[in-house]
C-alpha cells in the first residue's frame, strides 16, 4: 500500500522529532526475523529508555537533511531499523548489540549517529563499555564528597585536639587545688 503525501509529511516529522530527542541512533539491517521476535527486540529496548522503528530509508533520509545531521547512503539500503536511545545510551546499545550478536545474521548494526557523528558499527559497539547514567552520577558525587570529608575530617582532628588540650589543662589545675 503507497502512502500518501500528507502521511510521508508526517512520517518525516515524526522522524525528525525522534532523531531531535535521541543521544545516539543506531541503524540495523534485518531480515527474516519474525514478528514475534521483533516485537520482543521491542520491548527490550523500551524497558532501557529507548525506542525501534522499522524505517522508510528514503524519508529518513529527507528527515536527516532536514535535522542537519549527517547521513551515509550506504548504510540506509535495504530493510532498516532504527534504535533511537533517549536515556541510557549504554543499556540502549548492549540491548542492540546483543540481539545482533544472538539473531544469527537476522539483524545486523551497520552505524549510527552519535552526537551529531557519523559511527560505524565497531563503535556503536563501543559505547555497551560506556558506564551507565547512574554509574557516572556515582562517581560525580565520589568526586564532589571526597574533598568535603577531607575537609570534615581535617577540621573534627583539629578540634580534637583542642578538646584534648583543654582536658589536659582542666586535669592539670585540678590537681594543682588538691
Amino acid at each position: 500500500m503507497a502512502l500518501t503525501r500528507e502521511q510521508k509529511v508526517q512520517l518525516v516529522q515524526e522522524y525528525g522529532e525522534r532523531l531531535g530527542r535521541a543521544q545516539v541512533s543506531i541503524w540495523a539491517r534485518y531480515g527474516g526475523i519474525s514478528v514475534a521476535q521483533l516485537t520482543q527486540l521491542r520491548r527490550q529496548v523500551q524497558a532501557v529508555g529507548a525506542e525501534i522503528v522499522v524505517v522508510k530509508n528514503t524519508l529518513l533520509r529527507r528527515a536527516l537533511e532536514e535535522s542537519g545531521l549527517p547521513y551515509d547512503p550506504e548504510v540506509m539500503t535495504g530493510p532498516c531499523i532504527v534504535a533511537f536511545a533517549y536515556d541510557d545510551i549504554a543499556q540502549a546499545t548492549k540491548v542492540m548489540t546483543d540481539f545482533a550478536r544472538t539473531s544469527q545474521e537476522r539483524v545486523r548494526i551497520v552505524g549510527g549517529i552519535v552526537g551529531g557523528r557519523l559511527v560505524s558499527a565497531q563503535q556503536v559497539a563501543s559505547l555497551t563499555d560506556m558506564p551507565s547514567r547512574e554509574q557516572l552520577l556515582a562517581r560525580v558525587l565520589g568526586g564532589v564528597q571526597a574533598p568535603i570529608s577531607g575537609l570534615v575530617g581535617v577540621l573534627s582532628s583539629v578540634l580534637r585536639g583542642v578538646i584534648t588540650v583543654v582536658n589536659a589543662r582542666a586535669q592539670q589545675l585540678e590537681g594543682s587545688d588538691a
